[in-house]
């Protein structure tokens, strides 16, 4: 008989929760900024990206397979660094909901600024960030619930227009497009535009870390959680292997001279039909992350709020029962970044805090072990897998702008004032 009150994730539910965490924006988005940097070696650039994701992926697994509560990078960096560490890993989290709810914001105006030019004018758009930004953080604090039925059709949206745009595209692709097969790329450790692309399209990888915390809803996670995260990010990387081969034998030379790679490269096949069917499923797929990264945004904060780590207002109930503080200062610092940077900017920025909590993640892999904590899941090869991750994540950090290091050098700052004025002593109670 089938156990109806198990309501445990088994190995596909796994699977598809990864897909979905994972394809979003950035394949619709970005494939032309690699392009323009790099030229064909854009596909080395989604096999290095992919290396990456499945071995911070993996890190991930071995991490949550440790503690029996949620909580992700804050709980792991405080274990194995401490209170202080473990603190700015929490803010973080806090600060990359923010950057990539701007982010999101940015890439819906983008996608709609290929049918509508208006809304990347630089007056209209930071009046477009406006509008959305206030209306979503007025729907969140009224109590508005993201439902089901809207998450259902996004995961719809994008992944059927996708699908559809590799397996018709393939058999238009042309040939001469990828020749030179070895194009002239710069290399070095701070500067080089195969860096910069790697590090552009790691947004596009983001997300596994989601599968990872969600452990202790799975079925068998110690078998299941391992072989999910490697079928999710060979699935994805071949995905996107075939998306971008598609784009440039397509679109050629010209794939870096657009803002909507995929809806003009299905432009070339069926007009302007395909063009507005390719732009209307990614408006709906963005939105839609858009719509849940605005609710998600303030719960770190509000998380930190309720174990006493910031102060008590993050976490403060109004009328509708949502935490007002918490969602007027996240909406207001996200439209503001809005406002600031573009969506390449923001995704790079995006990145960049992901990779600080992640180096942070894979280095308490080693520090776990040394503790010689029990892990449910522990990743073969030794410290290797965690080692490599560290410094293929270093690398990436080394590729950041001037602007970019300012941003997080400031979110820093912040969590190292909140620290010493409110949380250490409230931490040390614990």
């Amino acid at each position: 008989m089938v156990d109806l009150t198990n309501n445990k994730l088994g190995f596909w539910s796994i699977f598809f929760l990864g897909i979905n965490s994972i394809i979003g924006s950035g394949i619709f988005l970005l494939p032309n900024k690699a392009y323009a940097d790099v030229g064909l070696a854009s596909l080395i650039v989604i096999l290095i990206n992919a290396v990456l994701a499945l071995f911070l992926a993996l890190c991930f697994a071995e991490t949550a397979s440790i503690f029996d509560k949620n909580g992700s990078s804050f709980v792991y960096a405080k274990e194995a660094y401490g209170n202080f560490i473990g603190f700015e890993i929490g803010i973080f989290a806090w600060f990359i909901g923010i950057i990539s709810w701007a982010a999101e914001i940015q890439g819906f105006l983008t996608a709609l600024g290929g049918m509508y030019p208006t809304a990347v004018d630089p007056y209209y758009n930071k009046l477009f960030v406006i509008i959305i930004g206030v209306f979503l953080g007025v729907m969140n604090y009224l109590g508005v619930k993201f439902s089901k039925i809207l998450n259902n059709l996004i995961t719809v949206s994008k992944l059927l227009p996708l699908i559809l745009f590799v397996f018709i595209g393939i058999f238009f692709i042309k040939g001469a497009d990828f020749f030179p097969m070895l194009p002239k790329i710069e290399l070095g450790l701070s500067t080089g535009n195969l860096g910069v692309a790697t590090l552009v399209i790691f947004y596009a990888f983001t997300g596994f870390d989601l599968l990872a915390v969600a452990a202790e809803d799975m079925e068998n996670p110690t078998k299941n959680l391992p072989k999910a995260i490697i079928w999710v990010m060979m699935f994805c990387s071949v995905f996107y292997l075939l998306i971008m081969i598609v784009c440039i034998g397509l679109l050629g030379p010209k794939l870096g001279l657009t803002s909507v790679p995929i809806a003009t490269a299905t432009a070339t096949i069926f007009g302007s039909s395909g063009f507005a069917f390719i732009t209307i499923a990614t408006l709906i797929s963005i939105g839609g992350i858009t719509i849940a990264l605005s609710f998600i945004a303030p719960r770190s904060i509000q998380a930190l709020a309720d174990s006493k780590y910031v102060p008590e207002i993050f976490n403060k109930k109004g009328r509708y029962g949502t935490a007002g503080f918490a969602i007027l200062l996240t909406t207001a610092i996200a439209v503001g970044l809005a406002l600031y940077g573009n969506f390449i900017f923001l995704a790079s920025l995006t990145v960049i805090a992901r990779l600080i909590e992640f180096i942070s993640t894979a280095g308490s892999v080693l520090v776990f072990r040394r503790k010689k904590l029990k892990a449910l899941y522990r990743m073969p090869l030794g410290p290797t897998i965690p080692i490599i991750a560290m410094i293929l994540s270093i690398w990436l950090l080394s590729q950041s702008s001037y602007e970019n290091i300012f941003f997080i050098v400031i979110g820093f700052l912040i969590g190292a004032i909140l620290y010493a004025t409110y949380a250490k002593k409230r931490m040390k109670e614990k």
